[in-house]
Parts: C-alpha cells; structure tokens; sequence
C-alpha cells in the first residue's frame, strides 16, 4: 500500500437520520443534488432548507431534479430568520419522489 493510499481517509457511507437537508453554498449544486438524491432513496420525501446565498443553490437543486422527472415540488416557504442577530432569508422546498424517480434512484445509487 502507497503512502498516498494510507493517508487517505476511509469513505463513509451518508446515513440520514431525517428528512431535512441543509443546504450550504460551501458544495456545488451538483452535490447536493446527489446527497438530495440519497435522501430520497430513505425518505421519499426531503426538506431542502438554505439560508442566504444557499437559497440559490436549492432552487437549482430542487429544479434540475424536478426537470430530470425524479421529483415533484409539493412546497416552497420562504421567510425571514433571525439568526445571531441578524435577518436572514431562509428558504424551504420539500420535494416528493415520484414513481418513475424511485425506480430510477434505487437504480442509479445501487449498493
């Protein structure tokens, strides 16, 4: 084994333990729409919440999975927190796993 292999450390399988995903601007688009496409596989139905800038990246997640056909947006709330003492916009999209979307993900994310 190379020293490169040793350093590396071990992969770890995401195991949600509910239904809400936090959406943060630190990781692409295309990320969380594998890690939302996880969440699916568990839960049928997911909670994207994001805050400020992440907001964006939601929508764009919530969008490119509903376009694929995987999802249905069932629910978009957005309102106004006050988070370490300062308004924040935060933003809420559940999405529901379609019939289609379910055989497809159990397909595309097998073990």
């Amino acid at each position: 084994m190379s020293t490169q292999q040793a350093q590396r450390p071990q992969k770890q399988r995401l195991d949600p333990t509910d239904n809400q995903l936090h959406v943060s601007s630190k990781k692409s688009a295309k990320e969380f729409v594998f890690i939302t496409k996880i969440f699916l596989k568990k839960f049928n139905q997911v909670e994207l919440h994001a805050l400020g800038e992440a907001t964006k990246i939601s929508v764009r997640v919530a969008e490119n999975l509903q376009r694929q056909g995987l999802i249905t947006i069932t629910k978009i709330n957005s309102f106004t927190a006050d988070i370490e003492g300062r308004k924040r916009v935060k933003l809420v999209i559940t999405v529901q796993l379609t019939q289609d979307g379910k055989a497809r993900i159990n397909q595309e994310l097998q073990a």
